[in-house]
């Protein structure tokens, strides 16, 4: 196994960090990737085996002096060099802490306490952030790289957020950002079109659209009408499904170019009608975006793949302890989610076929690594974050730790911090 690739790509990184910094970031890089139990600093610490002391990962975090969105750039760089399609996913994610020490901490409620879970509290405590990914397409694998999160917080959570978002568009490359229902937000949506995006939302059941106001429509005198009738969508034509996408129970589809009141410019409203049963009313399903040109195959596509944020979170909660932390400050809790998403993404890109393409020697087929893991009891079409993992610290890290043992010299694979 080729070690030399994953110590060239965190060195994509160094001119970002003075020497000692650098040194605490590939520790910590690593010491992620390799730690399997809980993700806590001292978990980092003793799985990454830097040669410096404890206390020097928990003041990098809290004050090292580096900048996250230059990070969150080159990523952004390294992951975009090798996505011929892509798009943005923006969301909302928190996680469930306790204690009171930690900044920023939230009041969730918990809504499942009566359906399901009844031996969980009734409320918890936690953290919300904003985050956001890039997708991924290669035919028919979306994979999503997390590059960039950012603490909200509790006492002006719109405010805070809405600063997030104009902060983050403003240094991102151009393109589509999608979004769920929830961020039907015109704040949101014209920071975004001022920096060149575009934007695909998933409209609420209620929402308002109208047509286009035709030269009839308007005044002789005054200022002219921005919107005509309000759209009645029961009454369009529709036609079916696409053969192109999965998912055949979708019903019909039917699309119109219309306004909104949620966004300052006209937008293609896509909608989708099923019905259950024969004697059941259509059930409708919404989403809107500014790119007029694009095709209503596509629209569908990109919203389905939107749900790989969610997995996502699942899995760097489950796999990289993205949700682990136990850092107290604001800077070393955003410090600590953003190397996590740094090392999901650089892993994940290890795999992703026009990488494997350009560097054939550091991962196998899937099936190759599977049979190398002595995993029989599954088949995976392609490879997961878990798979890396399992793989990377099984084929690598194994490796390394023999040669630590019988050399008794300094780790060879960039682990060591100075």
């Amino acid at each position: 196994m080729d070690t030399s690739l994953l110590d060239k790509i965190v060195y994509a990184f160094r001119d970002l960090f003075g020497s000692q910094n650098f040194a605490l970031f590939s520790a910590y890089l690593w010491g992620l990737i390799r730690c399997e139990g809980r993700h806590t600093v001292t978990q980092i610490y003793l799985a990454g085996q830097p040669q410096s002391l404890y206390w020097s990962l928990v003041k990098f975090l809290s004050r090292g002096q580096w900048d996250h969105t230059m990070v969150v750039q080159r990523l952004l760089g390294l992951v975009l060099e090798y996505l011929p399609e892509w798009v943005y996913v923006y969301d909302h994610t928190h996680t469930i802490k306790t204690g009171t020490q930690q900044e920023g901490l939230h009041f969730f409620r918990n809504h499942r306490y009566r359906k399901r879970n009844t031996n969980q509290s009734k409320f918890h405590w936690g953290h919300q952030f904003a985050a956001l990914g890039v997708v991924g397409l290669s035919g028919s694998l979306a994979t999503l790289f997390p590059v960039w999160v950012k603490l909200l917080a509790p006492e002006a959570l719109g405010a805070s957020a809405l600063a997030a978002f104009d902060s983050l568009v403003a240094v991102l490359p151009a393109g589509l950002i999608i979004f769920d229902r929830g961020f039907n937000n015109r704040k949101y949506f014209k920071a975004l079109l001022a920096q060149g995006h575009q934007l695909l939302c998933r409209a609420r059941k209620n929402a308002a659209f109208y047509y286009l106001p035709t030269p009839a429509d308007q005044p002789p005198k005054g200022r002219h009408k921005v919107y005509g009738q309000r759209v009645d969508f029961r009454h369009w034509t529709f036609g079916r499904w696409p053969a192109s996408l999965p998912g055949k129970k979708w019903g019909e589809v039917a699309a119109q170019i219309v306004r909104t009141r949620m966004c300052p410019q006209p937008v293609q409203l896509v909608v989708v009608r099923r019905r259950p049963k024969a004697h059941k009313p259509y059930h409708y399903f919404m989403v809107y975006t500014t790119d007029l040109a694009l095709p209503v195959e596509t629209i569908l596509r990109y919203y389905q793949i939107r749900w790989s944020f969610e997995t996502n979170m699942r899995d760097n909660k489950e796999t990289l302890g993205f949700d682990h932390y136990q850092v107290r400050s604001e800077r070393a809790i955003e410090s600590s989610v953003l190397l996590c998403f740094v090392a999901t993404s650089l892993l994940r890109l290890l795999a992703w076929p026009a990488f494997q393409q350009a560097h054939t020697t550091f991962l196998p087929s899937v099936q190759q690594g599977v049979k190398e893991m002595g995993i029989h009891w599954y088949q995976p079409a392609y490879w997961t974050l878990g798979l890396i993992l399992r793989y990377v610290r099984q084929h690598l890290f194994s490796v390394s730790i023999s040669q630590e043992k019988t050399a008794g010299k300094e780790n060879p694979y960039g682990f060591a911090a100075g």
